[in-house]
């Protein structure tokens, strides 16, 4: 019944007005179809080129172009205006729709409402859960909700199928994440998501400790992580797993050295699955 009610759902034409609620109590009311949209953020970039056609997208962000993060290189070459967080800038595309997040300078932000611009804001990155949402949000917002769902179940299908690969009799893996300068992610952090789906255990969250933090050489001891989880640039695996080696705590662990590209690991849109992919591959390909 309920998929039934859903393919109804989705073969409805999209209606507006339509209204958006963000986190922190504003409400932005879409009066028709959007039809120049401006993104802010590379995850808007990212969702908005998987469902949007090129032609409604009035510009996107600067770090779509960038290799080290952005996943959507080539496409975003389908769109000639990219843009910064200038307010004359932004309003030289007349957008009836903007995209922006919670990191976004509020004074920008704040400008571009008192021109009576449609803005949204995005505050939840933290889980798998908060990109889909955010995936569903923008295709509410644009009125192509069907391409959303699609690219939400596709999603779910490719993770599926990463556990369905994923050994049964296998150890669990103890691993921990970490970032140059000693940083790691507990629970309430996407890290913690990707773990629990590979059938891992994140020993930061197993501490009690949320989010990101710091931590000292001592604990990285003392957890005795199997496998370190970090990022970097396709181009410097190498390098970022030497300079890790350098941290005598990191050294005198045994832990094995994974390192996954910057613009997987760290993504907060669809193309976290290819980051969920790559962790599996090299927890358990051995």
């Amino acid at each position: 019944m309920i998929e039934i009610l859903l393919i109804m759902m989705l073969n409805v034409v999209p209606t507006f007005p339509r209204q958006l609620h963000d986190n922190v109590g504003y409400t932005v009311t879409i009066t028709s179809q959007p039809q120049r949209i401006v993104s802010l953020t590379l995850a808007t970039d990212e969702i908005l080129l998987a469902i949007c056609p090129p032609k409604r997208i009035a510009a996107i962000s600067n770090m779509s172009t960038d290799s080290n993060y952005s996943n959507i290189i080539a496409q975003s070459n389908k769109i000639p205006n990219k843009t910064t967080t200038n307010v004359e800038h932004i309003l030289n595309f007349k957008p009836d729709l903007v995209f922006v997040a919670s990191y976004s300078q509020s004074e920008m932000i704040e400008l571009l409402q008192k021109t009576n611009t449609s803005v949204f804001r995005f505050s939840n990155f933290n889980s798998i859960a908060d990109i889909k949402k955010n995936i569903r949000t923008v295709g509410f917002a644009i009125g192509e909700d069907k391409k959303a769902a699609t690219i939400v179940a596709q999603m779910e299908h490719d993770i599926k199928a990463i556990q369905n690969n994923i050994p049964i009799n296998k150890k669990t893996p103890r691993i921990m994440s970490y970032s140059l300068g000693n940083y790691t992610a507990g629970s309430d952090t996407t890290f913690d998501d990707m773990t629990k789906l590979v059938g891992a255990v994140n020993i930061v969250a197993e501490q009690g400790i949320k989010q990101h933090i710091k931590v000292s050489n001592e604990y990285i001891l003392a957890w005795r992580p199997k496998f370190i989880i970090s990022h970097a640039r396709k181009n410097r695996f190498k390098i970022t797993k030497q300079q890790m080696l350098a941290n005598p705590a990191i050294a005198a662990s045994k832990a094995k050295i994974i390192i996954i590209e910057n613009r997987h690991f760290l993504s907060v849109s669809q193309y976290i699955v290819i980051g969920i992919k790559t962790l599996a591959k090299e927890l358990y390909k051995d």
